[in-house]
């Protein structure tokens, strides 16, 4: 909707000076009309311009968008990869000090007991 009103604006902004241009005109008829010709024709290269360098931009943008999309979704992935893998790497180390865990609790239980025994003894 922007890219419309520049034109639109632009357009009127043309057919404004082409008007003031008629008006004030100190050359002939002849001299102005090739004059408007010339500036018709500058005014639509420059639209042509334009029109070409939005088209560019929205390739570009869309390119890049879907570039970035590709990397995030490969970026999720490798990270989601690495975590697994580390998980897998940890597990063992899990289950051995879940293992010491409870030879230290059964140490303790032990030791208990005999720390009650000699003291029911004295």
């Amino acid at each position: 909707m922007k890219t419309k009103s520049l034109l639109m604006g632009m357009l009127a902004g043309g057919v404004a000076a082409g008007i003031a241009t008629l008006l004030a005109a100190p050359k002939s008829g002849y001299e102005t009309r090739r004059t408007l010709i010339a500036n018709k024709n500058e005014f639509m290269g420059s639209i042509k311009d334009i029109k070409e360098a939005a088209v560019e931009l929205k390739d570009t943008v869309s390119t890049a968008s879907k570039e970035g999309k590709d990397v995030i979704q490969s970026f999720v992935t490798d990270v989601k990869t690495a975590i697994f893998e580390w998980k897998m790497q940890t597990e063992a180390n899990k289950i051995e000090l879940q293992k010491d865990v409870m030879e230290l609790e059964e140490s303790i239980k032990e030791l208990e007991s005999e720390l009650a025994s000699s003291n029911a003894k004295e």
